[in-house]
């Protein structure tokens, strides 16, 4: 998939001994949104800014190894062996030697007459010609996603993932934090956020005021003067994919609590002192009610109990997470934050970190180990998928989000008159076309478009769990034993009719989201969750919502 990033001009800074001005440039291809303030706490604000920047470009993933240079020792040693070969060999790489040289010279004296300043119009199109040959070059080093920037009314939100997918971070900027300069235009876009950029977030200081501006606003350039970077982006359908992921996995219930600044930071040490290449390379937290929690560094044994906050679950668990490097990345942050919140969905499954520091929040979201991106396997989204909603109610439901400033489920039902469960489907296949986004911090539904209005993102690939629960379906092999409702929802109980029957058990939410499930197969009892729901558990979530809607069809009929 392809998408083109249109900049009139590059994000730029201007600075001086008194204030800095961030100019954000943002898509011009995409509705328009405005936003001209000062931020109060510039310093603050540059430091989660800065965190961002790390996580777009981290990745964890180990490169391949570059077997090059053995090659070229092998072929070299295999040459001396042929005195012929390596005669012709050298009278090539003469001729090959002698061209290079004279590009060389060409292109020195290109770089010293060269009258191209970076105000002139062709200036981006040269620059343009670079990136298009990086592209064939280094094509990793080329494919840097810009990161998504959201004005709504009561702040703006910056959203991005790291180069290998497994880290979502989020930047959420209060409106309590801006001085507003000219009134807001509310919209998405994305952002150009370059290395320069991060570089002068690092020379923010308290005594200059920062002030921030994200977009155009009513003023056109002259075309003659104006001039445009584009962008080709083959855009991962993983990463399209990961933003509903990320909703889906922050929407489930989680088990929270509170850190110390200084147990996240003690914990980091440890890390960076010992070399983790004996297994198991997991964090394993220990939390007792009313008791601080602990958190024991395997291999070692190493246990840091948190001093100050205690957690205040009803029972005693405890979880394991994988993928433990890649809080270092909050590193630099920890010594100004005031609080570390943790939710946990369970073992091997994803985590998310709220860094507090004064007003702002930073959100680390990281899936369930490194090498498990957020789109991959850990599909939460089938687990959130309801009935299927009609493009009328869609639409209404859709108008109904974008005119507000954003809704929460119980909110959004009792405006539209719709059934609890038809919002909260709808709010999720919003979700899933980049239309809306879920804010798990005030736990309300936004209008947010990833998109230009004329984009489809594309179709997800049929999971083949789903493609076998289908078939479970068809072939009638599985079926419903009980269903229990519940204060909190319903609990549905079913067995498969085959060969080895196996036990099914799904507990949903009164919105219809699956929040405890058991299955008695190997798959489950392997993996759990942490690669999504097995088959069988599928099959029951999708004959449950089947026959959910044969018996509301025959309450109408007998209404009628």
């Amino acid at each position: 998939m392809q998408i083109a990033r249109s900049y009139n001009k590059p994000s730029n800074v201007a600075s001086n001994a008194s204030s800095m001005d961030f100019s954000l440039a943002t898509d011009v291809s995409r509705p328009g949104v405005f936003l001209n303030a000062e931020v109060k706490d510039g310093l603050s604000f540059a430091r989660v800014m800065l965190v961002l920047h790390q996580i777009v470009c981290s990745n964890m993933i180990k490169p391949k190894k570059d077997h090059s240079s053995y090659q070229a020792w092998v072929e070299n040693e295999y040459l001396k062996e042929l005195p012929e070969a390596k005669e012709l060999l050298e009278m090539n790489l003469g001729k090959q030697k002698k061209k290079l040289d004279e590009e060389v010279s060409f292109l020195e004296r290109e770089i010293k007459t060269n009258p191209l300043e970076i105000y002139d119009k062709d200036y981006h199109k040269s620059v343009q010609k670079f990136w298009d040959w990086l592209y064939g070059a280094d094509h990793e080093a080329w494919i840097i996603l810009d990161p998504v920037v959201s004005v709504q009314p009561d702040g703006v939100i910056f959203e991005a993932f790291s180069i290998d997918e497994s880290m979502y971070g989020r930047v959420t900027l209060p409106q309590e934090q801006l001085e507003l300069k000219e009134t807001p235009q509310r919209g998405t876009t994305n952002i150009d956020f370059s290395q320069k950029l991060a570089t002068e977030f690092d020379r923010v200081r308290s005594y200059r005021p920062l002030t921030l501006q994200v977009g155009q606003g009513t003023v056109e350039i002259s075309t003659d003067l104006a001039s445009r970077v584009e962008k080709k982006i083959d855009l991962p359908e993983s990463w399209v994919n990961g933003f509903l992921e990320v909703q889906s996995a922050s929407a489930f219930p989680k088990t929270s609590f509170n850190l110390s600044p200084t147990t996240v930071s003690n914990l980091i040490a440890v890390l960076e002192q010992h070399k983790d290449n004996v297994s198991p390379k997991s964090l394993k937290f220990i939390l007792n009610p009313g008791e601080q929690p602990i958190i024991e560094i395997e291999p070692w044994a190493i246990k840091l109990k948190e001093p100050n906050h205690i957690f205040s679950g009803s029972k005693p668990q405890n979880f394991r997470v994988w993928g433990r490097k890649r809080l270092m990345v909050l590193k630099d942050m920890l010594p100004y934050a005031s609080k570390v919140g943790v939710d946990l969905l369970g073992s091997g499954l994803p985590s998310f970190w709220k860094i507090t520091s004064k007003e702002f929040q930073l959100d680390l979201g990281l899936s369930g180990w490194s090498s498990n991106d957020w789109a991959s396997q850990a599909k939460f989204s089938l687990s959130s998928e309801g009935v299927e909603i009609d493009k009328q109610k869609l639409t209404r439901i859709a108008a109904m989000l974008k005119g507000s400033d954003g809704l929460s489920i119980s909110a959004a039902t009792k405006l539209s008159g719709f059934t609890r469960k038809e919002i909260a489907t709808s709010l999720q296949q919003l979700c899933a076309k980049g239309q809306a986004m879920y804010d798990f911090h005030k736990k309300i539904y936004r209008w947010r478009e990833l998109f230009p209005a004329d984009f489809i993102p594309p179709s997800k690939i049929e999971n083949p769990r789903l493609k076998k629960a289908l078939k479970l379906i068809d072939q009638k092999k599985i079926a419903i034993l009980n269903r229990t409702s519940e204060v909190e929802g319903v609990c549905v109980n079913g067995h498969t009719l085959q060969k080895s029957p196996q036990t099914v058990s799904i507990r949903f939410d009164v919105d219809g989201r699956a929040i405890k499930s058991k299955c008695s197969c190997y798959e489950f009892k392997k993996t759990g969750l942490s690669k999504g729901p097995c088959e069988h558990l599928i099959a029951l979530m999708k004959l449950n919502e089947l026959e959910e809607e044969n018996e509301n069809f025959n309450t109408e009929l007998k209404q009628k």
